[in-house]
């Protein structure tokens, strides 16, 4: 390879992949998956499989844009997003822990009804189709972190995002203290992997379990809020776009773990930015772009089964091997 070659191919790397632009997009983009990882993730310490948070996120969305637009606040819309996502949680686990439905077709239900109960309540109550914008939507602004934005490349890549992109990283932290230094975690663990000596033990099951349902929904609809008022300034239709269900695949891929979902849903965002620099330079039919991170998240979580498998078969063979 010449050196014309090289210059030119490291030219291209520099427009489309490794710059502060995609880095900053990574992270804006990463955030509603982050969150729809934690909220997939804490159902499935419990035990529980979880797929309401696709449809609990676009509720979070559409009440988080009501109530910045009614009460002309961004810290409104942020508290009636997850106060949504608690009711609604809370519902979720009175029907499928309590009442016993099936868990896999309540969360069915709740994405179904979600997609046509915010279509119709945005033609109901805000009088339009398919989008909703105006210019009494508030929206969290960008912060400033002081010094920090002064130190070159850290400075850009780290301050001067909106509120909910900074709470995601610090509950990223407070979950995994909360899942390994908390007594309620450890018997959210104990719950997941093995109910019946976790009952034997006194701790109350379902309780935990109800716990576990509602917090979903509170992640959820803090992704959703993110996407109206922290990445936008308005709501449309289905504009969750599948994230709650990336946010369960997110979720395998990083092991159940906090920062194991942190780290892959960085993987997710940084995919969707270079799609959009490439949508935008035009280089790539726009489908196919579409299609690039649930492509990679298809990947990337095929290749983690395999080396699952792999282990637990090269674990097998140890142990016969000693006996």
């Amino acid at each position: 390879m010449d050196t014309t070659t090289f210059a030119q191919i490291w030219d291209v790397l520099q427009r489309y992949v490794f710059n502060i632009a995609n880095l900053q997009g990574m992270l804006r983009l990463a955030t509603p998956v982050i969150l729809a990882g934690l909220c997939a993730l804490i159902t499935s310490r419990a035990g529980i499989l979880n797929i309401a948070g696709e449809g609990i996120m676009l509720f979070g969305a559409w009440f988080g844009v009501a109530g910045s637009y009614f009460f002309e606040s961004a810290i409104a819309g942020l508290v009636a997003a997850m106060l949504s996502g608690f009711v609604i949680g809370g519902l979720f686990a009175l029907f499928s822990l309590k009442f016993k439905a099936n868990i896999i077709v309540m969360g069915i239900a709740i994405n179904i009804f979600a997609v046509a109960a915010t279509i119709f309540l945005t033609r109901v109550v805000f009088g339009t189709a398919g989008a909703f914008a105006d210019p009494r939507i508030a929206g969290f602004d960008p912060i400033e972190i002081p010094l920090l934005k002064d130190i070159p490349i850290i400075g850009p890549l780290l301050s001067g995002y909106t509120f909910i992109i900074y709470l995601t990283w610090i509950l990223v932290g407070l979950t995994a203290i909360f899942l390994y230094r908390t007594p309620w975690g450890l018997h959210l663990r104990a719950v997941g992997e093995n109910p019946e000596a976790a009952e034997t033990l006194g701790i109350n099951v379902e309780r935990i379990r109800f716990g576990a349902v509602m917090a979903s929904g509170v992640f959820a609809s803090l992704g959703g809020v993110y996407l109206s008022l922290g990445h936008l300034q308005m709501f449309t239709d289905q504009m969750s776009a599948g994230r709650g269900f990336i946010g369960m695949a997110v979720n395998t891929f990083g092991g159940g773990e906090p920062v194991g979902v942190m780290l892959a849903s960085f993987l997710f965002g940084f995919v969707d930015t270079i799609g959009w620099r490439l949508q935008g330079e035009r280089l790539i039919p726009v489908y196919f772009i579409s299609m690039l991170p649930y492509l990679v998240t298809l990947i990337a979580l095929t290749v983690f089964t395999l080396r699952k498998k792999r282990a637990r078969m090269h674990a097998m063979g140890n142990n016969n091997n000693h006996e």
